[in-house]
């Protein structure tokens, strides 16, 4: 059987990826701006809640809309997390080397650490998360 039908389902199936971490990425930036600027928050804790707020809408999107499963919720959440966290070091380890090993501005950095951790978590959410 030719992978040729594949790719199309494939293409939609990461659209569908890319436009819930923006949904997820606007919540989490909402949640810091509210929790630093309104209510006072450390920026720590408020980037947190916000991380924290993303991941969850991440995963109920991404679960009911982007990947096919029949994984239970338990057994996927366990996964979600674990792929999060990976994605978190992911995201400091690879702003750290653009920034200080490629001496490359840090908007510049943000931006091409961001595609990295967006393929690694398409990649592991599809193969490992909702599989």
């Amino acid at each position: 059987m030719s992978d040729a039908p594949q790719l199309p389902r494939l293409i939609r199936q990461f659209s569908a990826f890319v436009g819930v971490g923006a949904l997820a990425t606007a919540l989490d930036y909402a949640v810091f701006f509210v929790g630093f600027q309104l209510l006072g928050l450390d920026p720590v804790p408020a980037a947190l809640i916000g991380y924290a707020a993303g991941g969850v809408l991440s995963y109920m999107l991404n679960r009911a809309h982007v990947f096919e499963t029949a994984r239970s919720h338990r057994a996927a959440i366990i996964r979600f997390i674990g792929v999060m966290g990976v994605g978190f070091l992911l995201t400091g380890y690879a702003m750290r080397v653009f920034t200080e090993g490629f001496d490359l501005a840090p908007l510049f950095a943000r931006i091409l650490t961001y595609g990295v951790v967006l393929m690694f978590n398409f990649i592991a959410h599809r193969f490992f998360t909702f599989r």
